[in-house]
Parts: C-alpha cells; sequence; structure tokens
C-alpha cells in the first residue's frame, strides 16, 4: 500500500456551484479522500477556486492532477508556537 501524504488541494471550477459534494465527487474516483471539516474555502470566487485539505497516495494524487483546474500543495502541519 502507497503512504499517504496531506495535501490542500486547489480546485478551480469557473461558472459552477462549488460545494464539498461536487468537489467530493470530482476527486473520489481519483482516490482523493477529503476532510470533511475542511472547506471548500473559497480563495477567488470571481476565478471558482476553492480549497479543500485531503490526504493521497501519490498515484491518487496523479490521477487527480489530470483533472483541469485540480493542483496539490503541500499541507504542513502546524505546531503550537508555546
Amino acid at each position: 500500500m502507497s503512504p499517504v501524504t496531506r495535501y490542500i488541494i486547489q480546485v478551480d471550477r469557473p461558472g459552477e456551484r462549488v460545494d464539498m459534494a461536487a468537489i467530493r465527487a470530482l476527486l473520489d474516483e481519483a482516490g482523493v479522500a477529503l476532510d470533511p471539516d475542511y472547506g471548500p474555502i473559497p480563495i477567488n470566487p470571481k476565478l471558482g477556486r476553492y480549497v479543500v485539505r485531503g490526504v493521497a497516495s501519490p498515484d491518487a494524487r496523479a490521477r487527480a492532477e489530470q483533472i483541469p483546474g485540480v493542483r496539490f500543495f503541500a499541507d504542513a502541519l502546524q505546531e503550537p508556537a508555546s
């Protein structure tokens, strides 16, 4: 089994209604598991740009990145300062 990595996933869907169900439908088939408590967060609603958090194996990420408008970014865990 491939290791999974946490990501912030950017989804561009200009002119479409974007909610968690729509993003889940888009990414489930690729094998990306979404964090149900995070997103979609609007980054630029005019461009239809939103982000969600999820986990994916290298294979799932490669499949999802073939979907137009989907980009992955590292999701570094932040530790409290004190």
